[in-house]
């Protein structure tokens, strides 16, 4: 008897270490909010800095930033393969010479993975957007992603907030197009069909962004990562994010949503940066001043020349 109830537990052992990597989405409700929120365990439970939050300026402080500066972004990503893993289409980038560095940043990192989410996972003053892309990378310093997810700050994620609109976005139909050949099977994967440069699903204005100290929003909830949040957002079709929902999740169900709940700041500090001078006025409006004030002093002289002569 105490042989048998042993092999039992083992057996239920063996069978929740089967299943560890397994978790969902909560259902949404109303108006597209959680009804419950994600008990995922852990971390993701109890961790201080979780990802994702709602984006404000009234609870930013003002920041200035040296420029993002991107190497080999806009080239083509090299025969890049795109996976349903079950909870997202993911691309993979095996070039470990697409970096980006300064922006704030503290070091050199190079891109790993891009995937994205339906709706958007960060909010911007409460308004939640169609998509939400995340450019996953992780600093030079580390031998691998696996490797920098253990330190802090050790991984990078851009993230760019996609808009609905009339047009449909062709750099998202090319991922969209690759995507029906995997969507009904999870880690099932696809070459890219056509050509993909991470520059081309980057905002044009990227001087202007959010930048936080949080977690991946996806099981075990690291908290390592320096999240850099673009204020311009990108337009996609409303077509284009309902072909996101097709993808099918482990339990073989269309994954109508795959947005983490928003999180709350606690006492980290989230820093608005934007080109601001020194005397804290918009840098387009200062250019503006220097222009008028200019032809305001060509206009004085040409009047003074006309009423000597």
């Amino acid at each position: 008897m105490k042989s048998f109830t042993l092999l039992i537990c083992y057996g239920l052992f063996v069978l929740h270490a089967a299943r560890g990597d397994e978790w969902n989405y909560p259902t949404p409700g109303t108006n597209g909010v959680m009804s419950e929120p994600e008990r995922w365990g852990g971390q993701c439970d109890n961790g201080r800095r979780q990802s994702p939050i709602d984006l404000t300026i009234a609870a930013a402080v003002r920041g200035q930033f040296a420029p993002l500066f991107f190497s080999n972004y806009m080239l083509p990503l090299k025969q890049p393969r795109v996976t349903n893993t079950g909870h997202s289409i993911q691309i993979n980038n095996r070039d470990s010479a697409i970096t980006m560095q300064g922006g704030g940043l503290g070091g050199r990192f190079v891109l790993d993975q891009m995937h994205f989410h339906w709706g958007s996972e960060h909010t911007l003053d409460d308004t939640r957007y169609g998509l939400e892309l995340h450019l996953v990378h992780h600093d030079t310093r580390y031998a691998s992603l696996e490797d920098a997810v253990q330190a802090r700050n050790g991984v990078a994620v851009l993230g760019v907030l996609f808009h609905v609109g009339s047009q449909p976005n062709m750099h998202i139909d090319t991922i969209l197009d690759t995507a029906t050949e995997i969507q009904n099977e999870v880690g099932k994967e696809a070459l890219l069909r056509g050509k993909l440069s991470p520059y081309n699903l980057l905002p044009s204005n990227r001087t202007s962004f959010y930048r936080y100290e949080g977690s991946l929003t996806t099981p075990a909830c690291a908290e390592s990562v320096i999240w850099t949040v673009f204020t311009e957002s990108i337009s996609v079709s409303l077509e284009q994010v309902e072909r996101f929902k097709a993808i099918h999740d482990q339990t073989g169900r269309e994954l109508v949503n795959n947005f983490r709940s928003v999180q709350p700041l606690n006492t980290r500090a989230l820093v608005y940066a934007t080109e601001w001078d020194q005397q804290g006025n918009n840098f387009a409006t200062k250019m503006t001043s220097n222009v008028v004030f200019l032809g305001a002093i060509v206009l004085l002289v040409i009047t003074s020349r006309l009423s000597y002569h």
